[in-house]
């Protein structure tokens, strides 16, 4: 019911990977990779999508949160049943790695850094007189500026939107 240009996400290419690593070492820059953690779960659904519990994993769903019982039913009169709606993006939905690039993407925006426009996945910024550059795959990123305490100020604001980070 999704087209693939819905659910697609874009990925740092290999070229702009490559390239930015010469400017980093050409330049001596300091570099830091970091990967936010539970990334997805920092994403919330725009659609309807609904998950179905079955079994045991409707019995831990209850043991989870007691309210959820009065919503158990009866599949084939002997299993089990609750159906829930997903409120934060779950890794295997169609949609949840486009939205959680939308969501990255626009922190990035927030953050004031320009979106390459020969590859959405690599965003500059120029900070105390020299660039910064973010490259990113999904949820890990390459983090490079000359100054190391620039690369740390973003690392941190990275991390205030999205909390834990493995850097």
């Amino acid at each position: 019911y999704l087209t693939k240009e819905e659910v697609s996400s874009p990925t740092a290419q290999l070229e702009s990977m490559i390239l930015s690593m010469i400017i980093d070492g050409y330049e001596g820059r300091d570099i830091a990779t970091a990967d936010v953690v539970g990334a997805y779960l920092q994403t919330f659904m725009t659609d309807e999508v609904m998950v179905k519990f079955s079994g045991k994993n409707a019995e831990i769903m209850c043991k989870v949160n007691k309210t959820y019982e009065k919503y158990i039913t009866l599949e084939g009169k002997k299993r089990q049943v609750i159906y829930m709606r997903l409120n934060k993006a779950l890794y295997g939905c169609m949609q949840t790695a486009l939205l959680w690039y939308r969501t990255y993407h626009d922190e990035l925006r927030n953050m004031g850094l320009k979106i390459n426009k020969y590859d959405p996945c690599v965003a500059n910024a120029v900070i105390n007189g020299s660039q910064a550059t973010i490259c990113w795959y999904v949820n890990d990123s390459k983090i490079s500026h000359k100054d190391p305490e620039v690369v740390t100020k973003i690392i941190k604001r990275l991390e205030e939107r999205f909390d834990t980070m493995a850097v």
